[in-house]
């Protein structure tokens, strides 16, 4: 398992990380925030492949989290793979955690899942991006659940069963990629943002190219202008 834990303390944060197939390497820290980056130790995704992540922000802490290079999941024939990230913030906690493109190949089948819990006052920046199939690749299967809640009550849950070649009508249809910027805890504007009945805003890009979304843009602009105040 992948272990990232900050609380804050008097002169510096505590940040307690554990390695696996992931590396976490420290770019920053302060009083109460440190910046990190995810560096993968190998080939990611392989067939029969579990990577779970736990991420813990303190109160009053921020985190902030970046990937070094996008995760492909490979030709498994079929065989299942997991991807698990569990995500909890305290009171008045701050995540900003900008993922790469995970790229589900021909023969991969991926069953990838989000959870997050918010307590009161805590904000979190995500941006997750799933692209079916390689270039010249129509992608293989993956089954991506997210659950979200703040302060204990439901404010988001997802569940998407995307495979290449089978496009799911009113979903995905044709395309090949799912590009989703999520601000939780926090309101943003976008054009056709989803806002929740809890607190938080979702956009989303669906379409054949990822250098055709438009989500750079937005989650620029929630970091600047939305998020930089939180």
């Amino acid at each position: 398992m992948v272990y990232i834990s900050i609380e804050a303390q008097q002169q510096r944060a505590v940040l307690e990380t554990r390695a696996s197939v992931l590396i976490p390497r420290l770019i920053s820290q302060g009083e109460d925030r440190a910046r990190l980056a995810l560096v993968a130790g190998g080939a990611l995704l392989l067939g029969g492949d579990s990577v779970e992540i736990e991420v813990r922000v303190g109160e009053g802490c921020t985190l902030e989290i970046e990937d070094v290079g996008g995760t492909v999941a490979y030709d498994a024939d079929g065989i299942e793979s997991s991807w698990s990230v569990s995500i909890a913030l305290a009171t008045n906690a701050k995540l900003i955690w900008h993922a790469l493109p995970m790229v589900v190949a021909n023969g991969s089948n991926v069953n990838r899942s989000t959870r997050v819990s918010l307590a009161q006052g805590a904000a979190a920046m995500l941006r997750e991006t799933i692209v079916l199939g390689r270039h010249g690749e129509i992608g293989g299967r993956i089954h991506q659940r997210t659950d979200v809640s703040y302060v204990g009550r439901p404010m988001l849950v997802e569940d998407l069963r995307l495979a290449g070649g089978e496009g799911v009508p009113g979903v995905i249809g044709s395309n090949r990629v799912l590009d989703s910027c999520l601000i939780l805890g926090e309101r943003a504007e976008a054009p056709n943002a989803l806002q929740f009945e809890l607190v938080g805003s979702m956009a989303r890009y669906i379409g054949m190219q990822t250098h055709t979304s438009n989500m750079d843009e937005i989650w620029a602009t929630w970091s600047n202008e939305v998020f930089a105040r939180v």
